[in-house]
């Protein structure tokens, strides 16, 4: 299934060619887009992509972690360098020739332009017609002879579909629709005079505050998920399967849909409440991200807490169980936090 198919941060080791061809651009060759320039680099310089898995020890390039998607969904970031789309196009690669219909549905993130064609340069799959991926589950899967981008106005929503690779495995899908552009290519030399063209006219890309620190946690090596926690805080724990897709087992059962709550019908007070006392450098952060962008929130995340308004009611005052408290000091507060309340919300939640 072509929709299944990593498109970039393949390593030279998942991917094979044939012949003589030259596997890819040596790393250093091609100019590193600004945009791209904060990420961490692998023991060979490579930048590390943001949707792939990664250690201290050890970044796997034919990893692509569901996690760090749904992150990517979540804030409306770039899959290559984790930065956001902004007014720009989202570039996906396509597996059919002619018009496109009006949405197109696919198991990558999506990009900006100049990203995908840095990647075209140098990702190894992407680069040479002959080149064949290598990991275990697509051994031998040649390269499309052309490989085509289409570029498009919005994501417009992002599900969770069972793999057709992995049957019994879930997931995430992207659906993006208005397309306005796009480039092919059989071989790098036809697209570097567009990618020298992008690369003079690039922008920098406006970041807030909190942002900022959901990009830094982001893209470190040793980031662990936190900011898929943060994204299920922000309102994907309402997406429907969202804990049945591949990596979420270890936060079912857990306080991210309360929190949700909160984020989805608490008062402002209560927002900053909580994430100026969560103790997580990312929580923190996800709390004015959401006040901030409330008005302009990304489209999945938008769908996600329209269906969260239905499974969500607002709480009233938990009953008095102490003098002058509204909860026992010493039991979990009812913000979802899974903190103590003494140390949460001392004072009680508003109603």
């Amino acid at each position: 299934m072509h929709d299944d198919f990593l498109f970039v941060g393949l390593s030279v080791d998942q991917a094979e060619c044939e012949g003589d061809e030259v596997r890819h651009a040596p790393q250093g060759t091609i100019e590193l887009p600004r945009r791209m320039r904060h990420l961490e680099v692998d023991r060979r310089g490579y930048p590390v992509i943001a949707t792939v898995d990664r250690s201290p020890k050890e970044v796997n390039f034919g990893g692509i972690s569901e996690r760090r998607k749904l992150a990517l969904a979540t804030f409306d970031w770039c899959a290559v360098c984790g930065m956001p789309f902004a007014d720009e196009l989202r570039w996906q690669m396509v597996f059919q020739d002619g018009p496109l219909p009006s949405s197109v549905i696919s198991g990558e993130a999506p990009v900006h332009e100049v990203c995908a064609l840095y990647a075209a340069q140098v990702c190894p799959y992407l680069f040479s017609p002959h080149s064949r991926l290598g990991d275990e589950m697509r051994k031998g899967t040649v390269r499309e002879p052309v490989v085509r981008f289409a570029g498009f106005e919005s994501t417009s929503a992002v599900t969770a579909f069972e793999s057709q690779l992995q049957p019994g495995v879930y997931t995430l899908h992207f659906e993006h629709r208005g397309q306005r552009d796009e480039f092919s290519y059989r071989t790098p030399n036809e697209i570097r005079g567009r990618f020298a063209d992008v690369l003079a006219r690039e922008k920098d890309l406006p970041v807030s505050d909190p942002e900022g620190v959901l990009i830094r946690l982001f893209n470190r090596l040793d980031e662990e998920g936190e900011v898929a926690g943060a994204a299920l805080v922000a309102g994907a724990a309402f997406a429907k399967d969202i804990f049945e897709v591949q990596g979420f087992g270890p936060f079912r059962g857990k306080h991210y849909p309360t929190v949700a709550g909160l984020m989805l019908k608490g008062t402002e007070e209560e927002i900053r409440e909580f994430s100026s006392g969560s103790g997580d450098e990312a929580f923190s952060a996800v709390g004015p991200w959401v006040l901030e962008r409330a008005s302009q929130l990304p489209a999945p995340l938008q769908r996600w807490r329209a269906r969260g308004q239905g499974m969500v009611r607002r709480p009233g005052p938990p009953p008095p169980q102490g003098p002058g408290r509204s909860v026992a000091k010493n039991a979990p507060c009812p913000c979802g936090s899974g903190r103590k309340a003494r140390r949460c919300h001392p004072s009680g939640m508003a109603s």
